[in-house]
């Protein structure tokens, strides 16, 4: 079988190639200018956030309204319960890893180690007083947790929150 020298494309064919040669090199943005839905580290870790969450069996959605009396004597809707995924989830779209906790001589960093500390910085904001969080928990323990990391994860996301 010969082989051919050229190859004549038609229009079409010429218009397919420069797209995809245009579309290459648009693919690739910095970090800053993707969108959470073009950011594929962001949903890891939103996929993370959810495995996290149905281990400390936090609540879901957005808090419900309910008719709730004050010592005025009216009612009003206040909301009730609820929550804490959504907010763990909007802390974890804010905030950058690398600021919160880096990894260093001797210090191991992951993914899911921050979402699980991040879950735990949640769950204490809404129940100060909640003692059954332990860090010899089998999956804070597995994760990689403890009082030092979560206690330095906790100081910078007040910080942040604050600010």
């Amino acid at each position: 079988m010969k082989k051919r020298k050229h190859i004549f494309l038609d229009d079409k064919t010429k218009i397919e190639r420069l797209e995809r040669k245009i579309r290459k090199y648009e693919k690739y943005k910095s970090h800053s200018e993707k969108t959470s839905e073009e950011d594929f580290r962001l949903k890891e870790k939103q996929a993370l956030l959810s495995i996290v969450a149905s281990n400390f069996m936090m609540t879901g959605h957005n808090p419900t309204l309910v008719l709730t009396k004050r010592e005025e004597g009216d009612e009003v809707m206040m909301p009730v319960g609820g929550g804490q995924k959504d907010r763990a989830s909007e802390i974890i779209s804010k905030v950058d890893f690398r600021k919160l906790y880096r990894g260093g001589k001797n210090r191991k960093t992951d993914p899911l180690m921050i979402v699980t500390a991040i879950c735990m910085y949640v769950m204490r904001q809404d129940n100060p007083k909640r003692g059954d969080i332990r860090y010899s928990n089998d999956f804070i323990r597995k994760v990689g947790v403890n009082k030092q990391i979560y206690s330095a994860i906790s100081h910078k996301l007040d910080s942040y929150l604050n600010a």
